[in-house]
């Protein structure tokens, strides 16, 4: 059934336009979610542009062809392997952006110049960001989805430096469109980042061509690092500052460690690690097909798109993705069984003590790590991740892993 003209006040059709090098990835998540999406938003233009015989040397060059090729006022750039839970939230988000001159792009996540994490994701397996009600000013945006006018975009293209290649190409145009008065921001678009990998070959590179083309504007705080004038020469003592700063986190993330511990029952085995970046690692030696992910969100699921249930695969893995709030996540993890392998991520100290007590006599392993804060690991795989966390790194101060 087609939105009827009262749904789309306030909506501006847009086109997605996203380059791969993937089209299984792509099928799986941006194409899956674009088809799911379109009863809801009958104008919306998808540009897929194909890159498996590396046809482009650059992501701006192969977004700049997808941007002359589109038809819509509004251009939404977008990885392949995202989610877009709402198109009509792009499409509301489009008309802010045409309604406000002042605005040069919006993006679904980026970073404050005090290193605040804005706008609400899934990145693989945790939410992240803080949620915003309206637009949030920004000194950058993530690559993962961002919007510009396609006027705009016409007269000013995404850089293709080589330098910039396949990073921060973002950043860039933010920094430019900043240069000439305009505003960089975020919104709430929800959407699942099911990433395979992280890519940082020549990230480096790519901040130092920014920082010499912006220096008035250093430091410009991203997802991937700050980016400001490179030290010219290091000195002895800032190497050896440098080569230790993992140890000041790791005491800072044992004092977690210990306060979570002490929450639960029988006080479980506890580690540092990012579940977000080892999850695929953690099933794969554990020979886990499949595995359940439960968000909790403030205040419960409901009306929030990101709570609703989603299954996407991801290395032989296929991951079911549930949410529920603090007083009804013991209850729905418990519901899983034994069997299954369960991550709960997003919670709190005493909700993962009171998960812990609610499975009693099953495998548990809990974890925390700065970026992601606590998470609870349950099923199969936790023999598998108490094994993958057996380092200096992941073991807590005065603490034992196994």
């Amino acid at each position: 059934m087609s939105p009827s003209n009262a749904d789309r006040e306030g909506r501006v059709p847009v086109s997605v336009v996203c380059v791969f090098n993937n089209p299984a990835v792509l099928q799986e998540c941006l194409t899956a979610s674009v088809e799911a999406g379109l009863p809801g938003a009958v104008d919306l233009e998808y540009l897929p542009i194909d890159n498996t015989a590396r046809q482009f040397s650059s992501a701006g060059a192969a977004l700049n062809h997808g941007a002359a090729s589109a038809r819509n006022d509004v251009v939404v750039f977008v990885h392949q392997d995202v989610f877009l839970h709402s198109i009509p939230a792009l499409e509301k988000i489009a008309a802010a952006l045409m309604a406000d001159l002042s605005l040069g792009m919006v993006g679904a996540t980026g970073m404050t110049g005090e290193g605040r994490l804005v706008g609400r994701i899934r990145d693989r397996i945790v939410l992240s960001g803080h949620q915003e009600s309206g637009l949030a000013d920004v000194d950058s945006l993530d690559e993962v989805l961002f919007m510009v006018r396609r006027d705009h975009i016409l007269r000013q293209p995404l850089s293709e430096e080589p330098d910039l290649s396949w990073h921060a190409y973002a950043v860039e145009y933010g920094a430019r469109l900043r240069s000439t008065g305009h505003r960089v921001a975020v919104a709430n678009i929800p959407l699942t980042h099911n990433s395979l990998t992280i890519n940082l070959d020549r990230l480096a590179e790519a901040h130092q061509w920014i920082a010499g083309a912006y220096p008035s504007q250093l430091p410009i705080v991203t997802t991937c690092g700050t980016v400001q004038q490179r030290r010219r020469v290091p000195s002895l003592l800032s190497g050896l500052v440098d080569s230790q700063k993992w140890r000041y986190r790791w005491l800072r993330e044992s004092v977690s460690a210990h306060k979570l511990r002490n929450k639960a029952p029988l006080r479980p085995v506890t580690v540092l690690g990012d579940l977000r970046r080892d999850i695929d690692d953690i099933c794969a030696a554990a020979g886990a097909g499949a595995a359940t992910v439960i968000n909790v969100l403030p205040g419960g699921p409901g009306g929030h798109e990101l709570g609703k249930p989603l299954e996407l695969g991801r290395r032989g893995v296929r991951f079911r993705f549930l949410a529920a709030d603090e007083r009804a996540v013991a209850a729905l993890v418990r519901a899983q069984g034994p069997d299954v392998t369960v991550a709960v991520t997003n919670i709190s100290f005493d909700t993962a003590g009171e998960v812990v007590g609610a499975l009693s006599g099953r495998k548990v392993i809990l974890g925390f790590h700065e970026n992601t804060g606590p998470w609870l690991l349950t099923g199969p795989a936790v023999d598998a991740a108490g094994e993958h966390y057996r380092t200096p790194r992941s073991t807590p101060l005065a603490m034992k892993v196994g």
